[in-house]
């Protein structure tokens, strides 16, 4: 009888052919949870063919109605919609509370509204859904630590404090950080746990230490589609050649700033060039590239549908020049760390709490509304 000799077979071909022996025996039970186990570390083989049906518990798991939006706020899929219903809702809770991050900022400023939610004012936003959201699924614990190297409003600090996480976020305009501490304190968010800072982001070091955050937020300037101020420190206000040049080591230092097994949630947009030459400036590209260059791994890649709102407006005119009008934005998830370790850091997601249900919303809290 021949006999073949694989001698040159990687790990998960190894666990994959152990696996598949077994199966064609069948004789005796398997231990579930040490299957589950190699299955989950073997990615790249289909083992559907050895007769493992992988979506079968799953199945049985998802017959329930709503058993993913339970279980993880909205489906944890590529492409998170937030004109869905419950979405809407859930954003209404939280405004509610008095979360008023367009303070600060003058009225005619139009950053990323298609990502943010325009306030009273016309000024943006910044979703405190997807906010909760990136919190609840990329933070391995309560009482953690976050940092934001664009803090710009109030929105993901008051989220933060909320959800019990401490809260770093560096921003260059006083007036900005002023009215952030204000809307806190009116909402009555816990303010020991919340640190904004008035500097420059690349003097990080002086805030935060190396290797001591569990998330990385950044939502940056899309360049100059939205310009806070006029001082030249500010991202918004520089050439293309000077904001590509310190946003990447803005980027690249917060890395530093990161636990290791942990994550990097990056929202942005590509927008275009100035000039009527210009396509894509690639700033998504530019994002991938500082965290790559900085040793983490690119590991999701999430799409987020807004509500076209004025879009429908503007594609006409958009076409003449056989330009699409944009409805989405990019929300990059980088991994710092041994990937293989995510199972032992993060625990499994299984019906998250409201994070809103003790929140007092009375009148006195609300009066400023």
């Amino acid at each position: 009888m021949p006999i073949v000799v694989a001698d040159n077979l990687t790990k998960e071909q190894v666990n994959a052919y152990r696996l598949a022996d077994n199966k064609v025996g069948e004789l005796a039970d398997w231990d579930e949870d040490l299957l589950d186990q190699e299955l989950d570390d073997i990615l790249d083989i289909d083992m559907s063919e050895f007769g493992f049906d992988l979506n079968e518990e799953i199945e049985k798991e998802e017959r329930t109605p709503d058993a993913l939006t339970n279980d993880f706020m909205v489906p944890p899929f590529s492409v998170l919609d937030t004109r869905q219903g419950n979405w809407q809702d859930r954003k209404r809770e939280w405004l509610d509370l008095g979360i008023k991050s367009e303070l600060g900022r003058k009225g005619d400023l139009t950053f990323a509204k298609s990502i943010n939610i325009e306030g009273s004012s016309g000024t943006s936003v910044f979703d405190p859904v997807l906010t909760e959201i990136i919190y609840k699924w990329f933070i391995p614990y309560a009482n953690a630590n976050i940092y934001d190297p664009f803090a710009g409003g109030s929105v993901r600090g008051i989220v933060a404090a909320t959800l019990g996480h401490h809260y770093t976020g560096i921003d260059l305009r006083k007036e900005q950080i002023d009215a952030n501490y204000q809307n806190a304190k009116e909402i009555g968010t816990n303010i020991d746990l919340i640190n904004w800072y008035v500097d420059d982001s690349q003097n990080a070091d002086k805030y935060v230490k190396d290797n001591t955050q569990d998330l990385i937020i950044a939502c940056p300037p899309y360049l100059d589609l939205e310009v806070y101020s006029d001082d030249p420190k500010d991202l918004s206000t520089m050439s293309d050649d000077e904001f590509d040049n310190i946003y990447q080591k803005i980027l690249q230092n917060a890395v530093k700033k990161l636990k290791n097994n942990r994550f990097a949630v990056v929202i942005v947009s590509d927008v275009r060039g100035k000039g009527k030459n210009s396509g894509y400036r690639d700033l998504t590209g530019m994002t991938k590239r500082a965290f790559i260059d900085s040793g983490c791994c690119f590991y999701n890649d999430i799409i987020l549908l807004n509500a076209i709102g004025s879009a429908a407006v503007r594609a006409r005119r958009y076409m003449k020049s056989r330009k699409v009008a944009r409805v989405h934005q990019n929300v990059l998830v980088f991994y710092k760390g041994d990937i293989t370790k995510i199972k032992d850091e993060f625990d499994e997601i299984h019906g998250l709490n409201d994070a809103l249900e003790n929140v007092d919303i009375s009148s006195d809290n609300l009066s400023s509304l």
